[in-house]
């Protein structure tokens, strides 16, 4: 019920604060294109087997040698008459613990209200960069499972203070790829920016009006994005 109430008011605080609200996507097509001249990232198909830390165990199943991310394993399916075919088999993802999706928002005198992007490289993007959450981890990905940095903005979820959960929901990942994963979608407000302490050279501030425009552009925003965003 407490998150329900963030919700109403944030909702109250975007009707509000509409009139303020930037239009025009170019500024960050630019921004992103700008980017992308500069980001290093490439990525190629290669066999499975040549794969380094990935390996198949005794049963078969493809597993990272830590034993955390994401497994490939098989699945058979009856589908009786509820699918194109009565029965398949196919590889599917298993991951035992989901991600966090996170939009970070933030209200202005000038712009109103303002969710923060941020300028991801994945390697199956078209286009190297897409506009995704502000955070996109899986807990994994938290936990340094991979032994690298924490995800940006992770003090922002740490917060004690300074910040409100708008809400927060599960939402099963694509049931064709995924099995029986969830991820949680969040929107925090942030009312104290200097809790903010993570570079956001990669990060874009973008109002509500300016993301559905961004959701018009060929391969430029996230799906998560989109569905992060539904609730309002």
């Amino acid at each position: 019920m407490a998150e329900r109430q963030h919700l109403d008011w944030f909702r109250a605080r975007l009707a509000t604060t509409r009139g303020k609200e930037a239009m025009d996507v170019a500024p960050i097509l630019a921004w992103r294109e700008r980017l992308r001249e500069t980001t290093v990232f490439r990525a190629s198909l290669i066999p499975v087997n040549e794969l380094r830390k990935w390996k198949p165990g005794a049963d078969g199943n493809i597993r990272h040698e830590s034993g955390l991310f994401f497994g490939v394993e098989g699945v058979r399916v009856e589908a009786g008459t509820v699918r194109e075919v009565a029965s398949w088999d196919q590889p599917i993802l298993t991951q035992v613990e989901g991600g966090l999706l996170v939009l970070v928002a933030r209200e202005t005198e000038e712009h109103g209200v303002q969710f923060l992007l941020q300028a991801k490289a994945e390697p199956g993007n078209i286009g190297i960069l897409q506009l995704v959450p502000s955070m996109q981890a899986t807990w994994s990905n938290l936990k340094r499972a991979h032994q690298g940095r924490n995800p940006p903005l992770t003090e922002v979820i740490n917060a004690e203070r300074g910040v409100r959960f708008v809400y927060r929901a599960e939402h099963n990942e694509e049931g064709g790829r995924f099995w029986q994963k969830s991820n949680e979608n969040v929107i925090v407000f942030v009312e104290d920016e200097s809790i903010i302490t993570s570079d956001l050279t990669m990060f874009t501030w973008a109002s509500l009006s300016q993301i559905r425009e961004l959701a018009l552009v060929d391969n430029v925003l996230s799906t998560f994005v989109k569905a992060i965003i539904a609730p309002l």
